[in-house]
């Protein structure tokens, strides 16, 4: 896609790479809010396609208001990588692509070195053109390998919120939010780990502060119904962004850190027109709501349930909230709308863990009363624990478990990933908890990096297995009894390796309960730890 001439002047091309995959893992790039998280696919798991990241439609849109060409490799969606990844993002560039050929490439924190390695190597086949990087996952680690990207630019921030002031600049380097690799000055020695100073640079991070004047998502771009199993557009889900933000700030989040604790919302009207744009155009019902955490605010949750009934929309959507702050009449107003599927994040059942990420005990006593309303009224939900706190021993593994099979709802367990930047990230180092090496692939959600006070990262593993098992066999064994001798034979017979694994990690967690790691000295006011 070479630059074009209209009317004497230069019209850029941008072209967005979705870059390659990570080998046996999963590459959910916009989770963790964008920062993004990766397993080990399970055997014979084939991993599903998803639209790009919701920055990368953004940047889209954004760019095309200022009349640039743009095009969307996805890499992930062509299954690409190596060289012949390269040479499909060369193609799209055109052959003699000129300075202003822009080509971003989005970075993700599983993947990041790999994502920086395929952009340093794009610039070297096309040395002419711009080369940038974006991604939340810039935020917290740019002075660690700032020195390593050979890229033209990196857009610190919500690119969305000034790539056109980028595109129209006559040198980029003046708009706030970008970064010359070359001429940057990064922290080193020990003031990489000084959180003051890393605190001083994040404030330069830009944000958009009005999402209504972003444009649509550049949805037209993508060939639909290749996102779809079935090959038709309607059955693709589609993420969307009501709001960004959250106020709540629990010290490990990485939404709070990427994002910010405003809340920033965007207008009912600007939300419905792009669910109506979505069913007209493509037949798309099926959304997820990437908000931090969406409804904080009940009224505006209510008038955009009430926005949807009123245009007659089709829906089936999944919200991630505190369900705990919702009364019955949103609840029921919501589901009326379509919201179906609510994501809860639970995170554990002990009262020194839940202090430990800034919250209290107590709303589980609340989240247990709006699940029951929200089983009553028929929605499915979905919720989610984080093991890991410095405080956690296998007796509140335990406590959290037993807590997930009595709210009887679908769960899922992670462990504490210290995102760097984040409070728990700074207390972990302070603490002796983490070590100082940067362990971009290892950020992922589901790998153990950080230790605990009486638990080591093998055990923290072995305890999200343990729990995960203990709580997925009870939840499925009791659809399975409801629905009859038949189904209940069925589901032994397909869970015989579930359960199986869990006799090892019970065995795993009797055996360390009986013989524990040493452990080490909890922080106190007296030796100034704390």
């Amino acid at each position: 896609m070479p630059t074009t001439i209209e009317s004497g002047v230069a019209v850029p091309g941008v072209v967005l790479v979705n870059p390659p995959r990570l080998r046996g893992r999963t590459n959910e790039r916009s989770l963790s809010g964008g920062i993004g998280v990766s397993r080990r696919l399970k055997p014979f798991e084939r991993e599903a396609v998803s639209l790009p990241p919701l920055d990368l439609l953004y940047l889209a849109a954004v760019a095309e208001q200022t009349s640039a060409r743009v095009t969307i490799v996805d890499l992930l969606l062509e299954g690409l990588s190596g060289t012949a990844a390269e040479r499909l993002c060369v193609k799209a560039a055109g052959d003699q692509p000129t300075r202003e050929m822009w080509i971003g490439i989005r970075i993700s924190m599983p993947s990041l070195l790999q994502d920086l390695a395929f952009a340093n190597r794009l610039k070297a086949l096309m040395p002419v053109a711009t080369v940038f990087i974006w991604g939340g996952a810039i935020k917290s680690t740019l002075e660690h390998w700032v020195r390593q990207a050979a890229v033209d630019f990196v857009l610190y921030g919500e690119p969305e919120a000034s790539f056109a002031q980028v595109l129209a600049a006559p040198d980029p380097r003046e708009v706030a939010g970008v970064i010359d690799p070359a001429a940057y000055l990064p922290l080193e020695g020990a003031d990489l780990y000084d959180d003051l100073k890393h605190g001083a640079r994040h404030r330069s991070w830009v944000t958009v502060a009005r999402p209504d004047a972003l444009p649509r998502p550049a949805w037209h771009l993508l060939e639909m119904e290749r996102y779809s199993e079935a090959g038709n557009d309607g059955s693709v889900g589609v993420a969307i962004q009501a709001s960004r933000g959250c106020p709540f700030a629990c010290t490990m989040c990485p939404y709070m850190f990427v994002e910010g604790t405003a809340w920033r919302k965007t207008s009912v009207d600007a939300v419905v027109d792009q669910l109506e744009y979505l069913n007209l155009t493509f037949g798309i019902h099926r959304v997820r709501f990437r908000d931090a955490n969406f409804g904080i605010d009940r009224g505006y949750a209510r008038a955009l349930a009430d926005a949807v009934i009123a245009r007659r929309l089709r829906l089936d959507a999944t919200i991630e909230t505190s369900v705990e702050v919702f009364d019955d009449v949103t609840l029921r107003r919501m589901f009326e709308a379509g919201i179906r599927t609510i994501t809860t994040g639970v995170e554990t059942n002990d009262a020194a863990c839940m202090e430990s990420i800034g919250q209290k005990l107590k709303v589980n006593q609340r989240l247990r009363d709006r699940i029951a309303m929200c089983h009553a009224i028929g929605y499915r939900l979905y919720g989610t624990y984080c093991l890991g706190m410095p405080e956690e021993t296998w007796d509140t593994v335990e406590k959290t478990w037993r807590f997930a099979i009595e709210l009887d709802i679908e769960s899922g367990f992670t462990v504490l990933t210290p995102f760097p930047g984040t409070p728990m990230y700074w207390r972990a180092l302070r603490e002796g908890l983490l070590g100082r090496e940067m362990q971009f692939s290892a950020w992922n959600s589901y790998t153990a990096t950080v230790r605990t006070y009486t638990l080591t990262t093998t055990d923290l593993n072995m305890a999200r297995w343990w729990a995960r098992m203990e709580s997925v066999l009870a939840y499925r064994r009791k659809r399975a009894l409801a629905s009859g001798p038949l189904a209940l034979i069925r589901f032994h017979g397909t869970h015989l390796p579930h359960y199986v694994w869990r006799t090892g990690c019970r065995l795993y967690a009797w055996a360390r309960r009986r013989k524990p790691a040493a452990p080490l000295p909890q922080p106190s006011a007296a030796d100034g730890t704390i």
